[in-house]
């Protein structure tokens, strides 16, 4: 096994933590601090978690930047890494941000609609292989991609450092997110544009 393959390995195997802290994490402030999500701050030892989620994240992210990277340079590009590189960034950043939205650390709307963008892509691309089609990735999507891996560290960074409960502290640290999701949306937008034509058939 080449080494882009044994990152993206590593990169699903780092899934595992981050669900366990968030777990964690859940579990202690509901026990301890009162179900107070929404009021971790420095002063409680919840906010360990959050940061300990974080630099898991960035590793994690980190890993995916190599695979691609050494994959591309060293012509190692396989259809192992070709189906799980990305399956393992969605399960990664999808997971992160349902629990962020439960926590209310982000908007519930912005997961929402980006799940809603991630299975129409993964429909579209599944149409255009049928019809022998190969589809590059937008550049929209990739922008996406970069803007949501550096949104979540800033959420977990910074959010026991602000008031979440202040409307535009909780918006503020979201700009990043918010930017993310505009371009989930146009460029989910694009990838059903191309596909309309072979469902019309």
């Amino acid at each position: 096994m080449n080494l882009p393959n044994k990152l993206t390995i590593a990169r699903m195997i780092l899934i595992v933590p981050i669900i366990i802290l968030f777990s964690i994490f859940t579990w202690y402030v509901i026990t301890f601090e009162n179900g107070e999500f929404k009021n971790v701050n420095l002063q409680t030892p919840s906010q360990y978690f959050l940061y300990t989620i974080g630099i898991i994240f960035i590793i994690s992210m980190i890993t995916d930047f190599l695979d691609g990277h050494f994959a591309r340079k060293n012509n190692q590009i396989t259809v192992f890494g070709k189906l799980f590189d990305p399956l393992a960034d969605k399960i990664t950043i999808t997971i992160t941000l349902i629990f962020l939205s439960y926590f209310q650390y982000t908007y519930i709307y912005i997961v929402i609609f980006m799940i809603i963008r991630d299975l129409i892509v993964d429909g579209s691309r599944n149409i255009f292989a049928k019809n022998n089609l190969k589809i590059e990735a937008s550049i929209y999507g990739k922008l996406k991609t970069i803007f949501q891996s550096v949104a979540i560290p800033i959420i977990l960074f910074l959010i026991p450092i602000v008031d979440s409960n202040v409307w535009w502290q909780l918006l503020m640290i979201n700009i990043p997110m918010i930017i993310a999701l505009f371009l989930s949306i146009y460029s989910g937008y694009q990838y059903f544009k191309q596909v309309i034509p072979f469902l019309k058939g």
